[in-house]
């Protein structure tokens, strides 16, 4: 049973010394009477106390002393004149690694406001001599100056070179693949597909034989796929994006087809009638009133040809598992049923009947021989590559039809863009060509456009009411010189 009496605790014993409670009196030390003076010095080189607040000062570093005239700064009874006059600033670079500079007190600091003193006792003629000095506080750095043919010591001390040197000594064989294929994209990333930098160039000259090979291998390796992807040819020698992407090479038979299109002047009388144009197409109607307006006649074709490939791409039907053609691919049309509907200005195909026959231009046989020729030339199907190609080869053609080439005028050779690009809204085009909108963005990208937001001062060239919330919800896609394409990915192996 516990007791019911209370126990203290006692204090285990300690094995220590116990601390005295009470410092013990220091002894006075016996000096000698001295004769005290303090010394009338008015000159602006008086002593200095240096501080080194955090950094051990070598005692054989010399400093280099440098003076200037305080502002707004009076001299007093009680100080020396040439110190309240002047600044002192002390600068040595003799240390190997840092480099050090002494500064007085500013005003606002409160130890600036008190009065420094040393004093120099001589002991044999037993004076004390005082004298007014200066406080400076030494900081010292380190140098951050490099000689020349240092870079490469240079470029070692950024946090990238670092983690690459890292990741080249402790990574997996993976990682030191990613940053290979990192090093090699920043010599190739500014430079078009299939062409090398001088830099790149230089660096190549430099390197083994081996490894130069594999370089140039690489490069081709990227300018052969971009060649075998389902895209228009860009020409990457253009001087102005309206060029990457001519209309010789994205219209079959070039201006010749655009001048056989026919429906062109069914949509002049409609606008000029004040009626709407009817089409199956968004991105041709919402586009139309203001090509016309605009009075350039080759946009109104461009955007005729548009209305046509996306119709070309509605008439394609599926063939199902018994086609033969692969998976992914459409068939044709009937060639009379394909071109009725695409004679069609409104997207509707006409009856076979004599009336409609009469009231419907029908388009040439050469323009539809120059379609099937340049998307369906296995015959009666589309393949898969092949309606990614016409896919492809309208988005290029969207980026020759202005944001508003009303605005601009008949003559305008930029139409509604900014002098170095060339800009449009894929919105339309999707759904048009019923794809989701990632499809849409990297057809563009595919095609060397940058898609990013529409800037504020875009708003109204692309009508956008909502403000930031609704420019966060679209989507630009931009062509600008030099034209960039997405790198070819090199996997490691798993």
């Amino acid at each position: 049973m516990p007791s019911d009496k209370s126990e203290k605790k006692r204090k285990r014993a300690s094995d220590r010394h116990e601390r005295p409670s009470k410092k013990a009196a220091m002894e006075l030390q016996a000096l000698p009477p001295l004769a005290a003076s303090v010394v009338e010095d008015q000159s602006e080189l008086a002593p200095v106390i240096a501080t080194t607040p955090g950094v051990l000062n070598s005692k054989s570093l010399r400093f280099n002393p440098y003076l200037k005239s305080r502002d707004g700064k009076h001299s007093t009874l009680a100080r020396n004149p040439g110190i309240v006059s002047s600044e002192m600033l002390l600068q040595s670079s003799e240390h190997e690694k840092m480099d050090f500079v002494g500064r007085e007190g500013a005003g606002d600091d409160a130890d600036s406001q008190l009065k420094h003193y040393v004093a120099v006792v001589d002991s044999e003629r037993k004076t004390w001599q005082i004298v007014e000095a200066r406080r400076v506080t030494l900081r010292g750095s380190v140098r951050t100056g490099h000689r020349d043919g240092d870079d490469s010591e240079e470029e070692m001390n950024t946090m990238r070179a670092q983690r690459t040197a890292l990741t080249n000594t402790f990574g997996t064989k993976q990682s030191r693949k990613a940053v290979q294929s990192l090093a090699e994209n920043a010599q190739l990333s500014n430079a078009p597909a299939g062409s090398v930098t001088e830099a790149g160039a230089a660096l190549i000259s430099s390197l083994p034989e081996g490894v130069a090979s594999g370089l140039d291998k690489a490069t081709n390796v990227q300018a052969e796929v971009q060649a075998a992807k389902p895209l228009p040819p860009a020409d990457l020698s253009a001087e102005h994006p309206s060029d990457v992407y001519p209309l010789e090479t994205l219209v079959p038979g070039g201006s010749s087809t655009l001048r056989q299109l026919t429906g062109i002047e069914e949509w002049k009388q409609q606008v000029e009638g004040g009626a709407g144009v009817t089409t199956g197409s968004r991105y041709v109607a919402n586009r139309v009133e203001a090509v016309v307006l605009s009075g350039n006649d080759e946009k109104l074709q461009i955007l005729r040809f548009i209305h046509l490939l996306l119709e070309f791409a509605r008439s394609l039907k599926g063939m199902g598992r018994s086609g033969g053609a692969g998976p992914g691919s459409k068939k044709l049309p009937p060639r009379d049923e394909l071109r009725r509907t695409l004679s069609s200005t409104s997207g509707v195909a006409a009856k076979a009947d004599e009336e409609s026959e009469d009231s419907t231009q029908l388009l040439p046989d050469g323009v539809i021989d120059s379609l099937r020729r340049r998307f369906a030339p296995s015959g009666g199907f589309v393949t898969k590559h092949n309606l990614t190609l016409l896919h492809t080869t309208i988005c290029a053609l969207s980026l020759h039809i202005p944001p508003q080439p009303a605005k601009d005028g008949g003559n305008s050779s930029l139409g509604g863009n900014a002098p170095n690009e060339l800009a449009t809204d894929p919105s339309d085009l999707r759904d048009d060509l019923r794809l989701d909108a990632p499809t849409v963005l990297q057809y563009f990208r595919e095609l060397g456009c940058r898609v990013d937001k529409p800037r504020e001062s875009e708003f109204s060239k692309w009508n956008i009411k909502g403000g930031r919330a609704e420019a966060n919800a679209r989507r630009i896609a931009r062509l600008r010189i030099p034209v960039e394409f997405p790198r070819v990915s090199r996997g490691g192996k798993k």
